[in-house]
């Protein structure tokens, strides 16, 4: 790979140090590094807990792996992936935008330097501690926050394309920070006078399918713009309250024609998961079931089976909630709402109300790091680190990555 620009030890970006004093130019030697937290199989890269020795601050650093990127990918290619991705962050200044605290060039890796999340990703939270779902007025904190990211996004002229749960992550304060930027792209990026765009990155295609809104998976000359990224926030909303990823089991030519013919992702709640007429305890493919992983109007299409007692048949979310996704879900990107009118919708108005806050939803779910002064002079950080990332996993023994972050 050409990295003429990105000579070892050059900043491809940073704005400014991460020691405590002076603006000494960043490299390998500033970290102790700990446990790994994921591997992301989009770009070849390792995401890995670190600590800045001067600072004794906490971070996550993304490592793109060059040396064996290239024999498995175009080189250019990827290249313009990852250049895309640190030059979009250097742009974004934003309390919920991931920011990139520097990045440069170690050997033949490409070093990413991001603020640590202590609470993970809200796929994480999902995964190990909420297994069906977060509670609304969680959802609630959650998505407000991320509908006001997309607000700056769209104010920029920037569509994300990738909104999901994995891409939102939780700060100390219980603030959701998005973050997935290598998928987004200008709405200009064509270089001519238009508000439309016509092609999708083929490798964020896979990852991304089932959030994709309708628009971008039909591929016509009309074309899609920002509006989509309020389709895949429907989807995203469903998947944190549900605990399950709409249109997962679905084959995707079979989930694009659903899509394409208005099917949209539900909330699975007690109005939702009406029973059908029979004795049988064990159901499945019907219509406003699972079966469908939260898909109303849909064929049942694969093989969930859950109990007519489970929790899905007994709880109930607010009609607003429910609104909230039908909304966002609209097939006609014309008949969604813009971010700013999401932000004075009824299902936000109830954050005025309560005195609660997304940290206290989430007791007693402990952050992901101790403070600074735990590990104490001559203190084992990768011990540390270790042993709380595994209090976190609910199941012992789960043979898993213990977390999910895909930056």
């Amino acid at each position: 790979m050409s990295i003429n620009c990105l000579a070892g030890g050059t900043p491809v970006r940073g704005i400014g140090s991460l020691s405590s004093g002076g603006q000494a130019e960043p490299d390998q030697t500033q970290y102790q590094f700990g446990q790994i937290l994921s591997r992301p199989s989009s770009l070849t890269s390792v995401v890995q807990l670190a600590r800045q020795t001067n600072s004794q601050r906490h971070v996550v650093i993304k490592k793109y792996l060059l040396d064996q990127a290239s024999m498995v990918q175009n080189e250019e290619e990827l290249s313009r992936h990852i250049q895309h991705e640190v030059s979009t962050m250097k742009q974004l200044q934003y309390p919920n935008i991931q920011a990139c605290i520097t990045s440069f060039v170690a050997d033949q890796e490409i070093w990413l330097v991001e603020p640590l999340m202590p609470y993970g990703s809200v796929r994480d939270l999902v995964l190990y501690h909420f297994r069906d779902g977060l509670p609304e007025m969680a959802c609630c904190f959650i998505l407000r926050d991320v509908i006001m990211a997309l607000q700056y996004l769209h104010s920029q002229g920037i569509v994300h394309r990738a909104v999901r749960a994995s891409h939102i992550l939780i700060s100390e304060t219980g603030a959701a920070i998005l973050t997935g930027f290598r998928y987004c792209t200008n709405l200009h990026s064509t270089g001519e006078n238009r508000t439309n765009l016509y092609d999708y990155p083929l490798h964020g295609v896979t990852g991304n399918l089932n959030w994709l809104a309708p628009e971008i998976l039909q591929q016509n000359l009309l074309g899609y713009n920002e509006s989509s990224d309020l389709y895949s926030l429907s989807v995203t909303a469903c998947e944190m309250a549900n605990g399950l990823v709409p249109f997962s089991e679905m084959p995707p030519t079979l989930m694009l024609l659903e899509k394409l013919r208005g099917v949209a992702p539900k909330l699975m709640d007690a109005s939702t998961m009406s029973h059908p007429n029979g004795p049988d305890d064990e159901l499945a493919g019907f219509q406003g079931h699972p079966a469908d992983s939260g898909v109303g109007d849909s064929v049942g299409s694969c093989t969930n089976m859950l109990n007519k007692d489970s929790v899905y048949h007994t709880r109930q979310f607010s009609a607003q909630f429910h609104q909230f996704v039908e909304d966002c879900s609209q097939l006609s990107p014309l008949d969604r709402p813009h971010p700013t009118q999401l932000l004075n919708h009824y299902f936000l108005k109830q954050l005025k109300k309560t005195t609660s806050s997304l940290v206290c939803l989430l007791d007693p779910i402990q952050p992901l790091v101790p403070s600074i002064g735990d590990c104490g002079e001559g203190g084992n950080f990768e011990t540390l680190i270790v042993e709380q990332m595994e209090s976190l996993v609910v199941d012992e023994g789960e043979d898993e990555q213990l977390q999910s972050w895909d930056f």
